[in-house]
């Protein structure tokens, strides 16, 4: 009896001995599956970090895109300016050689003009060609006509001047023409007299 109750004892102590390395193993299998679970978790935040990195990718590819659609169209515009800026100095270059001599002569009387110029003459001048359109209206329509006119000015004054002599001649047949231009004369004088003394 002694023998059976010490092997029911040797028993009892494998089955707990057993049940403690199922416990132990139970505690070890829990925290392999911690442990997996936090490995899961990891990656998954390495995953949605990836996911981040792949979308901030994109959104850089497509910068990157749009600077270089940027740049492109830069570049076509600048050659385009390019373009136009050198038919522009080959239409300039030889207007510049022909005229070269002439601006190089008037060089020194450009810059004593300047130099001379005040703000005063500058407006007047300024004036005088803001009103060159009317002044040369009024020279066509008033100036040149009356010009015209007077080519025969020359003939009609000494027509006049010999009609007047041919009138003197007569006055002075008339008998007592002396004395009419003395009365005359002395009545001219009177007149031009009370005239300066403000009568």
């Amino acid at each position: 009896m002694n023998q059976t109750r010490g092997k029911a004892d040797d028993a009892i102590d494998a089955m707990n001995q057993t049940r403690g390395k199922a416990e132990a193993a139970v505690d070890a299998m829990n925290q392999t599956r911690g442990k997996a679970d936090d490995a899961i978790d990891a990656m998954n935040q390495t995953r949605g970090k990836a996911d981040d990195a792949i979308d901030a990718m994109d959104q850089t590819r497509g910068k990157a895109e749009a600077a270089v659609d940027q740049v492109s169209g830069t570049t076509e515009r600048a050659d385009g300016i390019v373009g136009r800026a050198e038919g522009l100095v080959g239409r300039v270059e030889p207007l510049l050689t022909d005229y070269e001599p002439a601006l190089t002569a008037l060089a020194p009387a450009i810059r004593r003009l300047a130099a001379e110029f005040d703000a005063t003459e500058v407006h007047a001048l300024i004036t005088l060609i803001d009103r060159l359109p009317q002044v040369l209206g009024h020279l066509d329509d008033q100036v040149l006509p009356a010009l015209e006119g007077l080519e025969n000015v020359g003939t009609d004054v000494r027509d006049l001047v010999d009609t007047v002599q041919d009138m003197r001649q007569i006055v002075k047949g008339f008998p007592g023409s002396k004395l009419f231009r003395r009365r005359g004369a002395e009545e001219i004088a009177d007149d031009e007299a009370k005239e300066n003394a403000g009568v």
